[in-house]
């Protein structure tokens, strides 16, 4: 693993070859682990994270440009209106991406119902606001239980996807979501944000 660069957090990699095994043979996991990746190099906040892991694992016609900028408005609750928790919102968006046009919608609304009641059953709100008022804002502890949340998330809603479109499995590439985060991307998007 790489040592932390001044205000990044270490990311965690499938170095062993159990480690590979193991996201190999649970996809979901995988995408949840590359959400959670995502988010600890800083490079992207929860649902940005989310929502990048999901399309470099199932593809489409999304953009990761286009991903990150659907996904921009959603982070601590919703443009930090510390309402939903951006990490289901970035689950949500995610659904919707890969379940519409491939049944009713109705069955869209059901897997983002699913993903609210087990997000809520794991963490016992969906609230930001509540999730985060016993941490504090910007601290290590606020950001350490924010990447858990974002992988849960990331996870659970790529289960789902695969739930009802198994197809997406096999063209997944694993290895692909096993690299590690760019640290120098996550300097300059942090250095942009403070700028502009």
């Amino acid at each position: 693993m790489m040592a932390d660069a001044p205000g990044t957090a270490q990311v965690p990699a499938a170095d062993s070859p159990q480690e590979r095994a193991a996201l190999s043979s649970d996809p979901a996991h995988a995408v949840g682990q590359r959400a959670k990746a995502l988010f600890q190099s800083r490079e992207m906040l929860c649902s940005e994270a989310i929502l990048a892991a999901l399309v470099e694992a199932f593809g489409g016609s999304l953009t990761r440009e286009q991903a990150l900028g659907l996904a921009a408005p959603f982070p601590e609750g919703l443009g930090r209106a510390g309402c939903v928790c951006g990490a289901v919102s970035g689950g949500a968006l995610g659904l919707g991406l890969y379940l519409a046009g491939h049944g009713p919608r109705r069955e869209v609304r059901k897997a983002a119902h699913e993903l609210h009641d087990a997000f809520k059953a794991a963490n016992k709100a969906t609230c930001c606001r509540v999730l985060c008022k016993d941490v504090v804002q910007g601290s290590t502890e606020h950001f350490t239980q924010c990447a858990g949340f974002t992988g849960q998330a990331g996870e659970t809603a790529a289960r789902l996807i695969l739930e009802r479109r198994p197809e997406l499995a096999e063209g997944m590439d694993i290895q692909g979501l096993e690299r590690k985060p760019s640290f120098l991307a996550a300097l300059l998007r942090r250095l942009a944000d403070k700028i502009g």
